[in-house]
C-alpha cells in the first residue's frame, strides 16, 4: 500500500494523527501524485498547521516492477563475445636466434612431425626478428612440437611457441582492363543515309579486320554529318584499309579516307554537339 510506503520512508520518527485525512486514504494516492520529499515534509509537520498546507501540489512517483522493454536486455540481445580462432596446424615460434635460418627451423620442428612450411620474420637480408610460422602436416603433429618445443632451449634461446592465427589468403588484385589501341581511319563524302553497320561491312570487305564504325550524326534536327571514323587493331591494316579504300565508291559516291587527326588512342572519341551511331 502507498502510505505504508511513504511511512517506512520517513521513519523514525512517526507522528500520531487522526486518519480521515485524505493522506490516509489509499485511494487518495491512485488520483493524486507525490514527491517523496513533500510527504516526508507533510508528515512531520505538526497536525495543527497540516490543514494549511495545501496538498494539490504533491506529486509522488512510484517505481514499476516491470521496465520497459526497451530498458531491458535479455540474453538474447547479448552480443556475444568474439572467439578469437587460432590454426590447429600453424604454430608460431618467438625468441628464435636472429641468425637461424628456415632450414634451421624446418630441422627443428621435423623431429616432431612433418613440416609444411616455414616463413621467418625478416629484420634484414641475413638477420630475423626473432619469430617464425611454422605450417605443421596436421593438428596432432603441431600439438606434438608444441608440446616438445615450447619453453626448450635452442642454440641458447628458449623458445616461446603458441597457435598461430591462420594465415590470410590474399585475394588476387583485381585486373585492370588495359585500354585497347585502335588505328583510327576518318571517312568523309558518303550518303546521308549511310549507317555504322554500313561502313563496317564495307570496310570489312578488304584486307583489314575493323574493331568499330561511327557515324557522326547532329541534333535539332537529327541528321547525319555525312563522316565518320573506322578502326582498326593494327597500323598495317589501318594503311592498307587507306590506300585500298581512297576514292572508292560507296553507295554511289567516292570516298575520302584520311588518318584521323588521333589516328592511335586508347580511349572512346568525345562527343560533344554530335551523336555518334556506333556498329558496336
Amino acid at each position: 500500500m502507498p502510505m505504508a510506503l511513504v511511512t517506512l520512508l520517513c521513519s523514525p520518527s512517526i507522528v500520531n494523527y487522526p486518519t480521515q485525512h485524505p493522506l490516509h486514504n489509499p485511494r487518495y494516492f491512485s488520483s493524486h501524485h507525490y514527491s517523496i520529499n513533500s510527504i516526508c515534509s507533510f508528515l512531520h509537520t505538526p497536525y495543527s498547521r497540516r490543514s494549511k498546507l495545501s496538498t494539490n501540489n504533491f506529486t509522488l512517483t512510484f517505481a514499476s516492477d516491470s521496465l520497459p522493454s526497451s530498458l531491458v536486455s535479455t540474453d538474447e540481445e547479448k552480443e556475444e563475445p568474439k572467439v578469437e580462432e587460432f590454426s590447429r596446424t600453424r604454430i608460431i615460434a618467438q625468441n628464435i636466434p636472429f641468425s637461424s635460418t628456415q632450414d634451421d627451423i624446418r630441422a627443428l620442428f621435423e623431429r616432431h612431425g612433418r613440416v609444411l612450411h616455414v616463413e621467418l620474420s625478416m629484420h634484414t637480408k641475413t638477420r630475423n626478428r626473432g619469430l617464425a610460422f611454422v605450417e605443421m602436416g596436421s593438428p596432432e603433429d603441431a600439438l606434438e612440437a608444441l608440446n616438445n618445443l615450447e619453453s626448450y632451449e635452442f642454440e641458447g634461446r628458449m623458445l616461446n611457441l603458441e597457435y598461430a592465427r591462420p594465415k590470410k589468403k590474399k585475394s588476387p588484385p583485381s585486373l585492370q582492363p588495359k585500354p585497347a589501341v585502335t588505328y583510327n581511319l576518318f571517312v568523309s563524302n558518303f550518303p546521308y543515309e549511310t549507317r555504322a553497320k554500313d561502313l563496317r561491312e564495307f570496310f570489312n570487305s578488304g584486307n583489314g579486320s575493323v574493331v568499330s564504325a561511327e557515324v557522326i550524326f547532329y541534333d535539332k534536327p537529327r541528321k547525319s554529318a555525312g563522316y565518320g571514323f573506322v578502326s582498326f587493331e593494327s597500323e598495317q591494316e589501318a594503311q592498307q584499309a587507306l590506300s585500298e579504300f581512297q576514292g572508292k565508291i560507296f553507295m554511289g559516291r567516292p570516298l575520302r579516307v584520311a588518318r584521323g587527326r588521333q589516328f592511335v588512342k586508347q580511349v572512346v572519341v568525345e562527343q560533344s554537339a554530335a551523336k555518334v551511331d556506333n556498329a558496336d
